[in-house]
């Protein structure tokens, strides 16, 4: 099955660092693309597709087995006869019947047609690896999906962790603006300021948990699970940067499903030019049948005529001449075989510059990320400053404020950051054939 042979061994290169939850009802990224490889319908639909190359792929669909055929017939006849020999005999009857029976099996089969057999079987051969290579670009495309959706929602996660951190300044800072307020210290517009800037930041958890259920949804329908079942993810997105552009670069041509698939279509189209030419050679075929026949008859010159055996024979056939046809074949076909290698060379470069700049985007999200990362560290601590100043009256709530929002949309850029340089890596590895083997 061609399910055996590369779909269920999935290698994804971060795998090693995956952190499994001890919880049970938390899926890890495996487990999330293993039930897709069972249940995905573009992967189910893929996988019927190829096995439909594989049962083509056979001697007999190429032309190298018999045809046998069983044929019986019989038929019974009622006539008036009527029937005048040269001696003077006449014969005149009414209600003559006959009977006549005939069964057979006829064998057919090719041994000669300009080794087209031959080229068909090679190119049947073809189709079939060519089945494959589709069926793995499915799951290719089902694995970045999954891989997407499935850290989505740890992005989502991620944001509300955040959040909830800036809610909680937020509150502290309420309740010493209301102490403030109490002693007479600060104004109640310091208050008032506090209660919307919190409630803003409460409205805004409640989207996020919104956008975290919508994240849960599409992982669902992705994992062909019930939409609204409850699943949880881990809370991290693990990276690796161990990827060189040389060590891409030299495997891409000998991995990269597209260009793979490209490569096939060259072979089938040679065969299929050696199939044409095949017509202008003869053609031979054995034939052979194991015959019955008997035909009763109640009048005429014989009365009964029965046959039992074995006919062998030879059939040769040889087309000289079929309106210069096959020559406009012959060209047609050669014309695909260019076609075809000029898209292997426009598809090769193509890849090789999604290459390049696959690269450089996830050198940039890499280096973005680290940046993102001292950027939260610095905006947490600047965050807590502020609001210890605020405490001790030695700073305004706008300045906490401000080193709030900070904080906040650092908190976002991490996040983004490292969604970002996921996907980066995802596409990277699925542009160089690096996703599964």
């Amino acid at each position: 099955m061609f399910q055996n042979k590369f779909y269920l061994v999935l290698v994804i290169a971060f795998s090693n660092m995956f952190i499994i939850n001890a919880q049970s009802s938390k899926i890890t990224i495996e487990q999330a693309v293993g039930l897709a490889l069972k249940s995905n319908y573009d992967i189910v639909i893929s996988k019927n597709e190829s096995q439909k190359s594989k049962n083509n792929n056979t001697l007999g669909n190429a032309g190298m087995l018999p045809k046998v055929d069983f044929v019986a017939s019989g038929n019974i006849a009622n006539n008036a006869t009527r029937q005048e020999f040269s001696n003077g005999l006449i014969v005149d009857k009414t209600g003559v019947k006959s009977q006549n029976i005939n069964t057979g099996a006829y064998l057919t089969w090719t041994i000669f047609d300009g080794f087209k057999m031959f080229a068909t079987h090679q190119q049947l051969q073809e189709l079939e690896k060519m089945g494959d290579l589709n069926a793995k670009i499915k799951i290719e495309n089902t694995i970045v999906n999954i891989i997407s959706a499935y850290y989505s929602i740890v992005l989502q996660k991620q944001l509300i962790i955040g959040l909830k951190e800036n809610i909680f300044v937020s509150e502290e800072r309420l309740k010493i603006s209301e102490k403030k307020f109490e002693i007479g210290s600060s104004s109640k517009v310091e208050v008032l300021q506090a209660k919307v800037d919190l409630n803003a930041l409460n409205s805004l958890l409640m989207r996020q948990k919104s956008l975290l259920l919508d994240a849960k949804y599409l992982l669902n329908q992705l994992l062909k699970q019930p939409i609204e079942q409850e699943i949880d993810v881990t809370d991290s997105i693990p990276l690796v940067n161990q990827y060189k552009y040389e060590d891409l670069k030299n495997l891409i041509l000998s991995t990269n499903s597209d260009l793979l698939v490209a490569q096939k279509k060259i072979e089938v189209s040679k065969y299929m030019i050696k199939e044409v030419k095949s017509i202008a050679y003869p053609k031979l075929n054995l034939n052979a049948n194991y015959l019955f026949s008997r035909a009763e008859n109640q009048a005429g010159f014989s009365l009964l005529n029965q046959n039992l055996g074995l006919n062998l024979g030879l059939t040769a056939s040889w087309n000289l001449f079929n309106g210069l046809n096959n020559v406009n074949n012959i060209k047609n076909a050669k014309l695909d075989l260019e076609n075809n290698n000029y898209d292997y060379e426009n598809l090769k470069s193509l890849v090789q510059l999604g290459l390049i700049k696959a690269f450089k985007k996830y050198q940039d999200d890499i280096s973005i990320l680290k940046l993102e990362e001292e950027n939260k560290l610095i905006a947490k601590e600047n965050s807590d400053l502020a609001l210890e100043r605020f405490r001790l009256g030695v700073s305004t709530f706008i300045e906490l404020k401000v080193a709030q929002q900070s904080f906040q949309e650092a908190i976002v850029r991490l996040s983004d950051a490292y969604y970002n340089a996921k996907i980066s890596e995802t596409q990277l590895l699925k542009l160089s054939g690096g996703l599964i083997k």
